[in-house]
Parts: C-alpha cells; sequence; structure tokens
C-alpha cells in the first residue's frame, strides 16, 4: 500500500513540474561563425530543419529553425520545452539543451534519424503499404510514446507518418517528433491552420478563430488515422466531416446506422474493424485510450480480400502522398537526462496557453 502511494506522489509531481515552463535567455549567435550547415533536412510552414556540424565539438546534430516571423517566443519556448524534456523517453526523439537565436530564426539542436521518416518509408512501398508485421512494430512503439506523453496530461496534436523518425531500417527503432502543437490536457486553443485528413471530427467541426478544448482522444484518432496510412497508402476520406461522403458513410457505420461495412474498410478483419470502432469513436470523450491498440496486436488486421487488393495496389481512398506536405501543420552538447528532476528549479507555470 505504502509503495502504491508513493508511486502515484511521484507520477503527480512529474505531472506538475512538466507544465513549468522554462523561460530561458536566447543567445544572439551567426549560425556560420558556430556550425558548419551541411544541407537542408526538411521545411515546411514550421521553418526548416538543417543537419550541421557544431564547429568547437564537431558533433553533428540536426538544427530545427522556427521563423520569427509566424512564431513568437512563447510558442518556441514551449516547443522547445516539451521536446527537450519528453525525450528521455526511448522512442521520442532527443533534444540537447541548446537553443539560440538568429537574426530571422529561433533554433534548437536534436539527433539526427539516419534513415529518414515514416511517409518516405510508405511512399518507397509504391501503394502496396508496409507489411502488417512491420506496421504492428512501429504501432507498438507509438502507443509506448503517446502513453507516456498521456500520463504526463499532455496530447501531441500532429501524430502522422511526417512526425515518425526511423532510426533503424526493419522499424524497430523509431521515435516521435514535432512537439510544436503540444498542450496540456484541456487547454483552450484557436484553430488557426487548415485542417489535415488526418485530424478528427472535433477539429473539423471548430470554427475558425474560435476555441476548443484539447483531449487525448485527439492523439488516438490521428493514431488510427495512421495505421490506415501505413497499411494501405491512402486516407480513408478528405476530411472528417459529413460533408465528405466517405467519412459520412463511415459515420452511418459507426453509429451502427449502417451494416455495410464502409468501402474502405473492407480490406480489413473483423478484429481491425472493433480496433477501429474503438479509436475512431465521432465523440473525442467515448475513444478508448491509446493502450487499446495492443489488445490487438496479435490479430490480423488485414483480410484474405485485402491482401489481393493490397498485391494490387488498389484502394479506396485519398492517397497520403497528395497531402504529404509539412506546410499542412494540424505543425558541445549537454544530452537530456534526468529532466524532471531539474525541472523544479528552473520552469514558470503555464497554465493558461492556446
Amino acid at each position: 500500500m505504502a509503495s502504491s502511494i508513493i508511486a502515484a506522489d511521484s507520477s503527480s509531481k512529474k505531472q506538475l513540474t512538466i507544465h513549468k515552463i522554462r523561460e530561458i535567455p536566447l543567445e544572439m549567435i551567426d549560425i556560420d561563425i558556430n556550425y558548419d550547415v551541411i544541407r537542408e533536412i526538411g521545411s515546411g510552414d514550421y521553418g526548416k530543419v538543417i543537419l550541421a556540424s557544431h564547429k568547437r565539438s564537431h558533433c553533428e546534430v540536426a538544427l530545427k529553425a522556427v521563423p520569427k516571423a509566424t512564431t513568437t517566443l512563447k510558442d518556441f519556448l514551449l516547443e522547445f520545452h516539451y521536446s527537450y524534456f519528453l525525450s528521455p523517453h526511448h522512442n521520442i526523439l532527443d533534444t540537447y539543451d541548446v537553443a539560440f537565436e538568429t537574426q530571422d530564426h529561433y533554433y534548437f539542436a536534436q539527433e539526427i534519424a539516419p534513415f529518414g521518416d515514416l511517409q518516405q518509408a510508405v511512399l518507397r512501398t509504391n501503394g502496396a503499404g508496409l507489411e502488417e508485421k512491420s506496421v504492428k512494430i512501429v504501432v507498438e512503439q507509438i502507443v509506448s510514446a503517446l502513453h507516456f506523453m498521456h500520463d504526463m496530461e499532455l496530447v501531441h496534436r500532429d501524430v502522422r507518418t511526417e512526425n515518425v523518425l526511423i532510426y533503424n531500417p526493419n522499424l524497430s527503432k523509431i521515435k516521435l517528433t514535432d512537439f510544436g502543437l503540444t498542450r496540456r490536457v484541456g487547454t483552450l486553443v484557436k484553430k488557426r491552420v487548415k485542417s489535415l485528413p488526418s485530424c478528427p471530427p472535433e477539429v473539423w467541426q471548430a470554427v475558425l478563430l474560435e476555441g476548443y478544448n484539447i483531449e487525448t482522444g485527439s492523439d488516438v484518432w490521428q493514431l488510427a488515422i495512421m495505421i490506415c496510412i501505413m497499411l494501405t497508402t491512402r486516407f480513408p476520406w478528405e476530411k472528417a466531416d459529413i460533408t465528405d461522403v466517405r467519412f459520412s458513410e463511415f459515420g452511418e457505420w459507426q453509429k451502427r446506422k449502417l451494416t455495410r461495412t464502409p468501402r474502405y474498410f473492407n480490406v480489413f478483419t473483423p478484429r481491425a474493424l472493433r480496433m477501429f470502432r474503438r479509436l475512431m469513436e465521432i465523440k473525442p470523450s467515448k475513444r478508448y485510450p491509446v493502450t487499446e491498440v495492443r489488445k490487438y496486436l496479435k490479430n490480423d488486421w488485414i483480410s484474405r480480400t485485402g491482401k489481393v487488393l493490397r498485391s494490387n495496389s488498389f484502394y479506396d481512398g485519398q492517397t497520403s502522398s497528395s497531402n504529404s506536405s509539412r506546410s499542412y501543420s494540424c505543425s558541445h552538447l549537454i544530452h537530456p537526462i534526468n529532466r524532471i528532476r531539474d525541472m523544479d528549479n528552473k520552469s514558470n507555470d503555464d497554465s493558461s496557453l492556446n
């Protein structure tokens, strides 16, 4: 009994301290004096990521550059804070305690992913989709990362293949990244950007510039969509809104007003359909926790019919690649050790983010 009380108390302290956002002074530097820029790794509305070598230590890092023109210092520090303090988890990208600014950008340093991102791996299948065994290996790791975040009362809000980095070609080691939209459960946020096909119904239903409250169910929904994309290379619909015919059909099936399985989902087994039903409840409060997926990892997800369709590279749905641009956003070196412990003395309370 005593040990369980201690464990609960420790968990509460972690949840409390991780929401105290550090206010740190950023050094203004000339990046060319401090780093040898090797090449650009990726870019989008979020900014860009560049591969660079720190001149003094000769250590290669990925530098995330966020433009000042579109990002406030407060939002930059929030992303840096969550990226740094969440990265002790083995399936979350390692972020170093290094941040600075230039005339036009804010920067922070992260580890390099040697094998690109999951979206690239999906596209390399040329429409066939990843093998089911590989998908389950990825899903198990993403569930672990999201469960860790949800236990800290944090919601990622941008779970998609582009934000999963690969560390082993067989996908046995992957890491979740991009915490620019991460917020605390219950935070009131405004809909400011164009929604992705992966966004849940509550985001599509929100009126532009009006507020809605964040729930962990958002990540659960996006994980389900990511499973669909990995297996089929396509989105089941263009938008999770009743004006979309495919989503409307899914909604009727989800409410059991339609007995026929929606066409896109015909490739899946009854057990997989049960999993999707639980992960993709229309109301976020009714969605099962992300750990629900673990109950289905030993079951087949693709039916025999689905395997035939996969071999012909045919699916009925919206191709993932057509919406893969990171410009759609829903988005030397001290290694990160014992972050939770040293948060108490370096943070300020952040309870009203939007």
